[in-house]
Order: C-alpha cells, then sequence, then structure tokens
C-alpha cells in the first residue's frame, strides 16, 4: 500500500516539473502517431507501462488511427488507475473518437462504474451519446444495477440538461424508476426544474398513470415538494402528504375512486399497496367497482375483483355493478367477469328490477342477454310492477331479444299487476312481437335428439300437406339432427318420394353430408337393389354442391358405374364443370376409378378436357399420384405433352412434385423431354429447380440437354447456383455445362455464385476450369475484381490455383484491374500472392507505374508486403523508379519505411540513388544516399 501511495506521489511530482512552465491547461496537439508502434498496443492490452511514453513522449491528446484518445483506450480496458492517470494529465472527458464514442460512453456501454465515477468527477457530460445512440444517463436509467447511476450522479450532472432540457431526475422520473430517482433526489432534492415542453419531474411521473412504478416516483417527488398541474395531482398529493390513502374530498370520492373511474391501472396497483379500501363508498354509495363499470374499463375491474372488491356491493339505489349502464363496447366481457367472480345476476334495485330488466331496457345485445341468462338470471322475474324481461322486451319491441328469452323457459303468459301477460300485450301491439313469439316456440324448437318438427313430421310419415306447413313457418330444410341427418336423408330412407320432392322444391340439399359422410345423393344410389331414381329430377340434374360438383362428379368419385348410364341420359353432361373447371372425368382420375374412366369414356366423355388452369385429365393423374389411371389415360390415346395454361405438360409436373413411378411411365411412353413451360423451363430444369439428383440423372440418360436454357436465358446450372445447390451443381459440371454461360442479363453462374459464397465459388472452379477465360478473356480473378467481391472470395480464387498472370483482352493482368479500379485491398492480397506489378499491359503500363502514381494508397496496396523490393526485367526495385521522374521524396520516403532496399542494383548496377543522380534530382539523391 505504502509503495502505491509513494508511486502515485512520484508520478504526480514528475508530472507538475513537466507541465509547471505551461500557461493554462496544454492544448490539443495534433494527431499524431505514436514514437513506437507499440504505443497503442500497449493501451490496447491495458499494459501499465504505457503511461512511460506520455510522460514526455507522447501527449495525452494524441489520437489513434480511429480518433481515440488514451482515455478512450483507459476506458475500454476499464483500468481505473490508468484513466486518473490521463485525467491528471489533463486529457479531455469529453472527446469523440471518429465513430463520436467519448470515454464516458465506453464505460456506459460497459457499466463500468469505476472509470465512469472518475470522468463525472471530472465533468464528463452524462447526456452526449455513446456509439449506438443511448447516452450514459439513458443507461443508468435503464439499468436495474444502481451502481453505475451512483457512479455518474455529481451536484454539477445532476442539474445538467439534454437536448430537451431535461435533467437525469426528469429522465427517470419519465422512465418510473424509483430507485433512481430516490438516488437523485438525495443529490439534488430540487424538482421544480422545467424541461422545453414546460413539463417538470412530478409532471412526467403522474403523466403514466398506468404504471405503479411511475406512481412510486410520483410519491418521492411529492414528499420532496414537487406540485404538478395534472388532473391526479388533487387526489394523489393530499394522500401522498397525509399519508391516508383513504382520504375523500368533499363529494365522498377517493383517490380510488379517482383512478378506477379513469382507468388509472398503476395508479391503482400503487394504493393498493398503500393499504387503500378498494371497497370504499362515496357520498351515493358507489364503490370503485361501481366507477370502473361506469367507464367501462375491463382491466380496471378485474383489478379491483382481485383485490378483493365486493362484486355484490349495492349504492344507496341499490345498484349492484350488473346494474350498471356499462358502456356498449364492454358490456358483455364486464358481465362475463362479475359472473365469474360470483356476481348474483337477480339482486333487484330500490324498482324491484334485476340487472335482466336493466339489459331489456337499454336494448343490449342478445349476446350479453345470453351471458346472463347463462350466469343463473331469472327469465320470469318480476319488477314492483309486476313485469318479466319477456314482458318488457314485447313492451319495447325488443324482437331479436324475445327468441332468447322463450328459449331460456319465459312464460310467455305470465301476468303483471294489471293482469297483462306477455303475449295479451304482443297481441295489442301486432306484428313483429307477436310473430317473434309463435316463432321462437314452434319450428325451431328441437327435441333431445336434435329432430326438428320437420324430422318428426317425416319420421311419422306426415302429409305433404303438413311438410308445407311447417316450411311456410321458416323451418329449416336443411337442419340436422345430432346424427347430421336432414330430413331429406329421412325420406330416401323410408323412400317417401312425395315428400323428398316437396324438401328438394323447397331447397333440400341433396349433397349434405351426415356424421358419417353420408348424402341424400349417396343413400340413394347406395341402396342395395332399390336406387331412388326419383332423386334425379330436372332441379337435381342442374344442382350442384358449394365447389360446383354435380351428380355425376359424385358418382365419379364414389365408382358408382352401374348408375353412371342413367344419370347421363336424365341430363347430367358427361362435360359439366365444378367450380375448378374439372369434368367428371378428373373425379375419375382423382380416385384412380380406371373402370369409371372407361365408363365415362364410352359415354363420350372427352378425354382431353381442360379445367381452369389448362390441366388435361393426365396432370390430374401426376397431381393424385394415380398411376392407373394414368396407364388407361395414355392407353386411351391422351396427349401426352398437353401444356396447362403455365406450360407445364405432365411430364414437367411429375418431375416438380418428385412421383418418380409416374416420371419413368410418361418417359417410356415418350413424352418429351425438351419441351418448354411458359418460362421455357424443360423438364430438366425442372428437375434442377426441384433439386431431385435422380430425376436430374434419369432425364440426362434419356438424351435431355443439361445446357438448355429458359426465356431469360438462365441455364440448368444458373438456377443451381442460384439456389446454392451444391449437390446439383457438381453433376451438372461433369455434363459439361459452362460457368461462364451467359444469360439475357450477361450474368453468368460464376458470377451468381461469387456473391452467394465462397463454397459455391470453390464448387465451380475446379482443376479443369480455374484458369478457363470467359468469352472476353477473363480469367476467374478478373471477373471476381469486375464484380467488386470481398477481399476472402478473392482469397478463395487464389487458393484455388487461378494463374495470376493470366491477363484480359488488353494485356491486363489482375493486379492491373485492381489499380485501376482503386480496390486497394484486393490490389494487396494480389501483390502479396505473388502477382508481378512490373507486368506491362497493352498501354505501356504496369501496376508498379500506376500506384506510384496514384500515391500513397496505391504503394501501400502494392509494397507494403512481400513485393517491396520485386524485380522489373531490368533488375529495377520501385524505389529505382520512385528515384527518377516519376518519384518524389513523399513516395521515396514512404518506400523506405515499408522496407524498401536502398542499396539493391539493376542489372546496369545502378542503385536509387544512382539513378536519382543520373536524372539530376538531387532531393531524391538526398534521401537515397
Amino acid at each position: 500500500m505504502k509503495c502505491g501511495f509513494f508511486y502515485a506521489a512520484v508520478v504526480f511530482t514528475s508530472l507538475f516539473l513537466i507541465f509547471s512552465g505551461c500557461a493554462g491547461a496544454p492544448e490539443k496537439a495534433e494527431e499524431v502517431a505514436a514514437p513506437a508502434d507499440d504505443v497503442w498496443a500497449l493501451l490496447g492490452k491495458g499494459d501499465g507501462s504505457a503511461k512511460d511514453y506520455f510522460l514526455g513522449k507522447v501527449d495525452v491528446h494524441a489520437k489513434d488511427e480511429l480518433g481515440r484518445t488514451p482515455l478512450h483506450y483507459a476506458a475500454e480496458t476499464m483500468d481505473a488507475n490508468l484513466a486518473a492517470f490521463f485525467i491528471s494529465l489533463g486529457a479531455e472527458v469529453n472527446e469523440r473518437d471518429n465513430e463520436g464514442q467519448t470515454p464516458l460512453g465506453i464505460s456506459a456501454e460497459k457499466k463500468d462504474a469505476a472509470v465512469a465515477r472518475l470522468l463525472a468527477g471530472a465533468g464528463a457530460d452524462i447526456h452526449l451519446p455513446a456509439q449506438n445512440g443511448e447516452t450514459p444517463a439513458q443507461t443508468a436509467i435503464a439499468s436495474p444495477d444502481i451502481s453505475f447511476l451512483r457512479a455518474i450522479l455529481t451536484a454539477s450532472s445532476a442539474e445538467s440538461t439534454d437536448g430537451d432540457g431535461r435533467t437525469i431526475l426528469h429522465m427517470a422520473s419519465f422512465a418510473g424508476n424509483v430507485d433512481a430517482v430516490r438516488e437523485i433526489l438525495a443529490v439534488d432534492g430540487s424538482t421544480d426544474k422545467r424541461d422545453n415542453a414546460g413539463k417538470n419531474a412530478l409532471d412526467l411521473a403522474l403523466s403514466r398513470p398506468d404504471s405503479r412504478n411511475h406512481m412510486a416516483s410520483a410519491e418521492l417527488l411529492i414528499l420532496s415538494d414537487g406540485v404538478s398541474d395534472s388532473d391526479i395531482y388533487p387526489y394523489f398529493a393530499p394522500a401522498v402528504r397525509s399519508a391516508n390513502y383513504n382520504i375523500r374530498r368533499a363529494d365522498g370520492m377517493t383517490a380510488m375512486h379517482f383512478a378506477a373511474g379513469l382507468g388509472h391501472e398503476g395508479l391503482i396497483s400503487f394504493l393498493v399497496e398503500k393499504k387503500a379500501d378498494v371497497n370504499i363508498k362515496n357520498n351515493s354509495g358507489a364503490a370503485p367497482l361501481h366507477e370502473a363499470a361506469r367507464s367501462g374499463n375491463i382491466s380496471i375491474m378485474r383489478m379491483l375483483l382481485d383485490q378483493g372488491a365486493d362484486v355484490n356491493a349495492q349504492d344507496a339505489k341499490g345498484n349492484s355493478a350488473l346494474h350498471i349502464g356499462i358502456p356498449v363496447n364492454a358490456h358483455e366481457e364486464a358481465v362475463a367477469l362479475f359472473l365469474q367472480r360470483g356476481a348474483n345476476p337477480n339482486l333487484r334495485d330500490e324498482h324491484g328490477e334485476s340487472p335482466l330488466h336493466i339489459l331489456i331496457t337499454l336494448n343490449r345485445s342478445p349476446r350479453i342477454v345470453e351471458a346472463l341468462l347463462d350466469g343463473g338470471a331469472d327469465a320470469n322475474i318480476r319488477n314492483i310492477d309486476g313485469k318479466t324481461p319477456l314482458y318488457l322486451a314485447v313492451e319495447n319491441n325488443r324482437v331479436s331479444l324475445i327468441p332468447l328469452l322463450t328459449a331460456r323457459g319465459a312464460d310467455i303468459f305470465a301476468a303483471d299487476n294489471e293482469g297483462l301477460s306477455s303475449f295479451d300485450r304482443a297481441m295489442l301491439g301486432r306484428e313483429p312481437a307477436l310473430n317473434a313469439l309463435i316463432n321462437a316456440v314452434t319450428v325451431l324448437q328441437s327435441d333431445s335428439a336434435g329432430n326438428t318438427m320437420l324430422h318428426a313430421a317425416v319420421k311419422n310419415r306426415g302429409e305433404p300437406a303438413l311438410i308445407g306447413r311447417i316450411l311456410d313457418q321458416k323451418a329449416l330444410v336443411n337442419a340436422r339432427n345430432k346424427e347430421g341427418d336432414t330430413a331429406l336423408h329421412l325420406t330416401v330412407r323410408l323412400n317417401q318420394r312425395e315428400n323428398g320432392e316437396l324438401l328438394i322444391s323447397r331447397g333440400a340439399d341433396i349433397f349434405a353430408p351426415n356424421s358419417a359422410g353420408e348424402s341424400p345423393l349417396y343413400l340413394a344410389f347406395s341402396s342395395a337393389g332399390n336406387p331412388r331414381y326419383w332423386l334425379i329430377n330436372p332441379q337435381t340434374v342442374r344442382a350442384k354442391d358449394g365447389l360446383g360438383n354435380s351428380v355425376l362428379h359424385y358418382l365419379a368419385q364414389w365408382k358408382l358405374d352401374a348408375h353412371i348410364p342413367f344419370v347421363i341420359e336424365s341430363g347430367v353432361s358427361t362435360e359439366t364443370v365444378n367450380a375448378t373447371g374439372e369434368t367428371p372425368l378428373f373425379a375419375a382420375v382423382k380416385f384412380d376409378g380406371t373402370s369409371t374412366i372407361r365408363t365415362l369414356l364410352d359415354a363420350k366423355a372427352n378425354l382431353n378436357a381442360r379445367d381452369s388452369l389448362g390441366n388435361s385429365a393426365l396432370h390430374a393423374a401426376v397431381r393424385w399420384n394415380a398411376a392407373n389411371s394414368a396407364a388407361v389415360l395414355l392407353d386411351a390415346g391422351i396427349d401426352i405433352n398437353a401444356h396447362s395454361l403455365s406450360g407445364k405438360t405432365p411430364l414437367h409436373d411429375s418431375v416438380r412434385l418428385g412421383i418418380s413411378d409416374l416420371e419413368t411411365l410418361l418417359i417410356e411412353k415418350g413424352a418429351g423431354l425438351e419441351v418448354r413451360d411458359s418460362e421455357g423451363n424443360t423438364p430438366f430444369m425442372e428437375a434442377v429447380m426441384a433439386g431431385y439428383v435422380r430425376s436430374i440423372d434419369r432425364l440426362a440418360e434419356h438424351g435431355a440437354d443439361p445446357m438448355t436454357r429458359n426465356i431469360r436465358g438462365d441455364t440448368p446450372l444458373h438456377i443451381a447456383v442460384a439456389g446454392e445447390r451444391s449437390d446439383l451443381v457438381n453433376p451438372l459440371l461433369h455434363m459439361g455445362v459452362s460457368i461462364h454461360a451467359r444469360n439475357t442479363r450477361s450474368r453468368t453462374p460464376f458470377q451468381l455464385a461469387l456473391h452467394i459464397s465462397s463454397r459455391m465459388v470453390s464448387v465451380l472452379l475446379t482443376k479443369d476450369r480455374i484458369n478457363n477465360p470467359d468469352d472476353f478473356g477473363n480469367s476467374a480473378l478478373h471477373i471476381a475484381l469486375q464484380e467488386k467481391v470481398p477481399a476472402n472470395i478473392l482469397r478463395v480464387i487464389i487458393d484455388q490455383g487461378c494463374r495470376l498472370t493470366a491477363v484480359d483482352s488488353n494485356g491486363r493482368t489482375p493486379l492491373r484491374c485492381a489499380i485501376d479500379a482503386g480496390m486497394w485491398e484486393n490490389a494487396k492480397l494480389l501483390a502479396d500472392s505473388g502477382s508481378d506489378p512490373f507486368s506491362t499491359a497493352a498501354d505501356g503500363k504496369t501496376p508498379a507505374e500506376i500506384a506510384l502514381a496514384a500515391g500513397e494508397n496505391g504503394l501501400n496496396a502494392l509494397f507494403s508486403g512481400k513485393a517491396i523490393n520485386a524485380r522489373d526485367s531490368s533488375g529495377n526495385t520501385i524505389l529505382h523508379y520512385a528515384a527518377a521522374r516519376r518519384g518524389n521524396t513523399t513516395s521515396i520516403a514512404l518506400l523506405m519505411t515499408l522496407g524498401a532496399h536502398k542499396d539493391i542494383r539493376n542489372i546496369a548496377a545502378e542503385s536509387p540513388y544512382d539513378i536519382a543522380v543520373r536524372w539530376n534530382i538531387p532531393d531524391n539523391a538526398s534521401l537515397l544516399e
């Protein structure tokens, strides 16, 4: 410990002696390089010996190439001692690097309280954003660990403001960070400072009454003498200051009433924590739950109930929460909530009315009434006038509610105090209430088995006239019982022809399935030995189901071949189509009914019919993998190369769907291998797009062209590369597909690969292709440079063995192309890989000459590595060139820094110095002497 203090004293004394002659704070030095390359490296590693450089050798304000000062490095390495050292030397605590990052911003990102405390103490701005856009103050407020906030909190920083005029107290209050507010108030208890919008910290805290933490923050601010214009303040502040959270105003309203009425969840949570009474009543006897119900705020109602609010509490007029006229949009959910929490739906108010009476009067929706009935509401309860809810519904013409009430047992004959029943009242008013009463108790009722009056009439062999009267009362002709049977199912089973024909004429559905999947149509034709041919009449001949399927579609699906001729003779066309344009032949194919296909073809069904997408029956056979049907269709002479609207043939589809059996069958039957769809794709290309190697091989074995192109000029290799399918690329390459084939956009597979992945580039550049140029004489490296690929891709090509000496049609090597394009990183990679910097192109220029003319960037790119002492054919190095008129002292100095040897001689035994003398350039010669 003593040694440490002694060392600190020595350092401080040395610094004092060094800087005692300086007037005021030291000016920022120019950005200079360290005297040794390792000073920044030492700082980066947190090596304490780096301090020695700043005791006279390096200015504390020096910056590295990223604009970082030594203090940035201290923050980055979380070295408090080093940070203190640089601060003691006068380091600028708010200096930004090239990315706009400050030392405190770095400490904020790292949650480094130790360094942050030093920086804040030295006046670092807590509101300057860090590299991630967040200020240290924001980081401190957002952090669950209060230690960082404490570190940056000083009297000065607490008073400082951001661009919106907000202090850190504003920010903590806005965020609802209770601990932060407490810490800040301990440092600076001022609560009256306002931001640019005129808001103080308490205003911001009270602006979020939905948050418990904001209310807790507001409590701390109020206790610190904070005031606010918020409408919450008159209710909340007295409660806080008196520590009585049940304190009432003149009207008996408490903060809890206020919060419940306006939906302030956070305030309620806070009040509950303070043991505020959730059942406290105001002067009218209303509890907070009444206020929440009036506002229609479901979440507040639920919160109060969770905290013990009495769901059956009644106000001075006997109203419970269920009696309240809750807003329409929330009424249904509120009723369900209250009932779930044990509300009594049969409580009466001072007029004897139950919540059900209130709902009828307010004309609420059937769903809300149904919810109350489901909760146990008495449908026959009377008010003090003796009126039931049904009576009120009739009296007020609530027609939509009448069927619901009668279905729940409401007595239409229950009389009021004057002796009038609901039915009597309906008779006085006539329609529409009367019709509603009659319909509700007659044709729409069902027994325990789900049978309606219509079912019962058919079962008991009722006359057609009776069936007609029931139907005239708007009975549901397709109503199902629990087994899913309609009345028409029953007439078919019982073979009641007249009743069945009547039901059909009134809209009975012959296609409606029961729970066993049986439709009346199926029952009619599946009855052994006794088909119900009467079901087929002029109306059902035209009938179709929801998907447009006719009677003949279904018979084909069910393979009821024996009845197909009768149905066709009755007028159902073999060419009738469903919603997707499919004829009955398609249905037979879909279910692989070979005999049904033959039956339909014998009946002159069109073998080459198409659906709405242009698909033939053979397309359908492929789509449904109906191999037997496909064979029958082919034997019948169907067009094997028929195109759909998308241009696809059955072979295209079989390849795309991976149905190898049908693919093989179609190939063996002579399907065209080079037919094209609307995009110009052949089945071979379809196989590539689908990624099926076996299909690719199979089609190739049968003569498919692997070099074919679609309308965009893409070859199969374009598609495989674009899909990153290296497993497809290899077989295609073995088939001789060119990696330099150009499509209509003049793009090759190799160019695509350059922008996809290095792995795909490696796959394409096989040994037999690596040095093959494209049609313009460009090697793989030339192309990569033209595509401006990153260095890692270029490295892959070099590692694959591409010749660095390859030249394009202008005699330029890849290195020359990189230099011409100013691609310095790629140029360096090529130079370091052994590319000749003195290779002369058709224009007589070399990469070295161009680099020399380009200055520092060019020279660093070519000669910062292995090529620094490379020689041309005359033995000249780049330093020889720089010594002559092509160079200057700047380039010579740079080259020597990069390691150029000035004593190398060319074949004429001339050194760079000799060249400079011969060219009479004394400045160059003096550097090279």
